[in-house]
């Protein structure tokens, strides 16, 4: 699976909002035990199996909560299973249902404290971003740790800080084994690369986010990068092209398999910010 992104999604929050149809899609599997369960192709939602309970990787907006459900049950499991819920940042666009997940599934969530701070101060830059959309604030169980890993079952999920979209943009990491060969995997999500806060115009009037917060994602790049990750999961499925091989998993075939795509990708949206600076 060579590296490839596509073009953003037009008017995201208002097809999801008045015509969703146009975005839906069933559940697929992208690596052992791990499946996208966004149920539309705008925002990605991740479902980890970890054999004592489930793992829920963001949970995108309200008005495509019912079809992440809908995903979950699709699948043959329950919301209850859901034991974890683990944020990625600070926007409404992947943590807008996390309220009524959390209620739901009566989960402990996650998410770091640069960013839930950053949330307490600036709804207007993390939660109230469009009108046709209707977040709920939440509150955080549990802060992330790089030095402790989020364990549930057979799955243990390294944290890693990635800031720049938001000061508390967070990576995750785990290891699944391939039930056909016995191989072991790394799985990666980036928690967010987009340059819309990534430049000049948005630290012109943002009331928290700065200048460094480029920098400091333009120095972890190397670090990030020369992390060995064999299967990449995007945060949003046209930064890591995924869909075009939706429902065609299986252990014997492995189409996310490649460990070029990680690297490929960080460089690819590094180029991106700094394209907007010029």
């Amino acid at each position: 699976m060579a590296f490839r992104c596509t073009k953003p999604t037009p008017h995201p929050v208002k097809t999801l909002a008045y015509e969703p149809w146009e975005l839906e899609i069933k559940p697929f599997q992208v690596a052992p035990q791990t499946w996208y369960v966004a149920g539309q192709t705008w925002v990605g939602c991740y479902l980890i199996d970890t054999g004592d309970g489930l793992i829920l990787l963001d949970t995108a907006i309200p008005e495509s909560l019912y079809l992440l459900v809908d995903s979950i049950y699709r699948l043959g499991y329950k919301p209850e299973d859901i034991k974890k819920i683990l944020i990625s940042h600070a926007h409404f666009d992947h943590c807008g249902a996390a309220a009524a997940m959390k209620k739901l599934t009566g989960a402990e969530l996650y998410m770091s404290k640069e960013d839930t701070e950053f949330m307490k101060a600036c709804p207007e830059e993390t939660m109230v971003l469009d009108p046709d959309s209707h977040p709920q604030m939440f509150e955080v169980d549990k802060y992330y740790s790089d030095d402790e890993p989020i364990t549930l079952g057979n799955i243990s999920i390294r944290t890693m800080l990635t800031p720049g979209h938001t000061i508390g943009c967070t990576s995750f990491f785990w290891d699944v084994k391939n039930p056909a060969n016995g191989e072991t995997y790394v799985v990666g999500m980036h928690g967010g690369v987009g340059g819309n806060t990534m430049n000049d115009g948005y630290y012109s009037t943002s009331k928290y986010l700065t200048p460094d917060l480029r920098e400091r994602f333009f120095n972890d790049c190397e670090k990030v990068k020369s992390i060995h990750v064999d299967i990449a999961l995007p945060s949003h499925p046209n930064q890591i092209e995924i869909v075009d091989r939706a429902g065609q998993y299986t252990d014997e075939s492995q189409p996310y398999l490649d460990d070029t795509v990680w690297a490929d990708f960080v460089e690819e949206r590094v180029r991106q910010v700094k394209a907007l600076m010029k």
